[in-house]
């Protein structure tokens, strides 16, 4: 009994041992074939790679030395819009990337703190125009992030920046498909001519571009160094700001107007004025504390030292051309006109009026130019003229600011 029952527990024993050697070997597949890689989405990360290698060379570059950048960029030249700009040689490209492509596309990121801090690192001019360095742009990159390292260039830097190539290719796909940006204004339903048009009293359903209305396009931001192109052969030059930042970018191309006998007239904000605090603190509306200054009195007195200057490099006999007026008064719009073609702008909370939307409106007669131009000249019956803008101090220690009332 005893050896019949040791013998059943061997074969038990033998056929569970058995049962385990041969499990794996079932389980096993009979080959092991590698999956074949994917080719596309290799090529997807090789062009996003190569896309945010550019983007960091652009910003450290963009701001001290464009030129260097030429021959450089073949990402970002292979892209839809600059491949149908029709542009003449490497520099145009160059410039159209790093003043129209990127400022276009990186309005169009959408809202968020890894895209806000993208903003930053791409805006390597301050709004005088001054290049930013990549020190003080990290700084308030970081500021748009929950837990910024404290070695930003090398642990937050390239991430954001594979994060805006990639934001860039989508774009540009939408480019190539034809899909247009979301209009920045919805259509105009209807207007009211002004008082003492033509078809007063009988209300136009107006479309923005109808002639009548006077509106050409809508642009997302004013581009300064477009203006320094529409200015070689104006007859007139008009700006209207509370100050005019980036001043310096146009200033060759007024002492140039000037030369040629162009009329330049100028309405900037009193520096020492209540309204200028008061549009200080607007400015200050969605700025961190730390970054909060006042810019409005400093940036006037800034952009009369630039008028000066451009006065002194004219001839006497044209410096009476170069009117410049201050003002005491609400704010309404800027407006920077060239002849009969004005960009038109609104001062917002937050945000300089360049950096917003602009109406960019043809012709004194339209709906729009009669508004534009009627403010112009109700503005500038009421400021206080500089009789020598190259003796401004003097000028304005004697011009008492003006009582907005009045």
């Amino acid at each position: 009994m005893r050896r019949r029952r040791r013998a059943r527990h061997a074969r038990v024993l033998a056929a569970s041992r058995r049962g385990a050697d041969a499990a794996p070997a079932a389980a096993r597949p009979a080959t092991l074939r590698r999956p074949l890689p994917d080719v596309t989405l290799g090529r997807v990360r090789a062009r996003s790679r190569d896309l945010a290698e550019e983007l960091k060379q652009v910003i450290r570059l963009a701001g001290r030395d464009p030129e260097a950048l030429e021959g450089k960029l073949p990402a970002l030249s292979a892209l839809h819009r600059v491949q149908t700009a029709d542009l003449p040689d490497e520099p145009a490209r160059v410039h159209f990337i790093l003043h129209r492509l990127i400022p276009e596309y990186v309005e169009r990121l959408p809202a968020g703190r890894d895209c806000r801090a993208i903003r930053e690192l791409l805006t390597w001019e301050d709004d005088d125009g001054d290049p930013q360095s990549l020190t003080t742009r990290y700084h308030r990159a970081a500021a748009h992030l929950v837990s910024a390292a404290s070695d930003f260039g090398r642990r937050q830097e390239p991430r954001l920046l594979l994060e805006c190539a990639r934001r860039f290719i989508a774009l540009d796909h939408e480019d190539r498909l034809g899909k247009a940006p979301a209009p920045l204004l919805e259509p105009v339903a209807a207007v009211a001519p002004l008082d003492g048009g033509p078809d007063e009293g009988q209300p136009l359903a107006l479309a923005p571009q109808d002639p009548r209305a006077g509106i050409v396009r809508v642009h997302r931001n004013l581009d300064l160094h477009m203006l320094v192109d529409r200015m070689t052969d104006a007859d007139e030059i008009v700006i209207l700001n509370t100050w005019i930042p980036g001043l310096d970018i146009l200033a060759d191309a007024l002492a140039e107007a000037l030369t040629r006998g162009t009329y330049v007239s100028i309405l900037m904000l009193h520096p020492d004025s209540h309204i200028a605090q008061l549009r200080s603190q607007a400015l200050h509306a969605t700025t961190q504390a730390r970054f909060r200054e006042d810019r409005v009195r400093p940036g006037v007195r800034h952009c009369l030292d630039v008028l000066a200057a451009i006065s002194s490099m004219v001839e006497p006999d044209h410096r009476r051309n170069l009117r410049v007026r201050l003002y005491d008064s609400l704010p309404s719009i800027s407006v920077y006109c060239i002849d009969d073609r004005a960009f038109v702008s609104v001062f917002v909370h937050g945000q300089l009026a360049i950096k917003s939307v602009q109406l960019e409106i043809d012709g004194q007669d339209s709906i729009m130019g009669r508004l534009v131009f009627r403010e112009l000249e109700t503005l500038w019956g009421m400021a206080h003229e500089l009789e020598d803008v190259t003796a401004w101090e003097c000028g304005l220690a004697a011009m008492a600011p003006l009582d907005a009332g009045a």
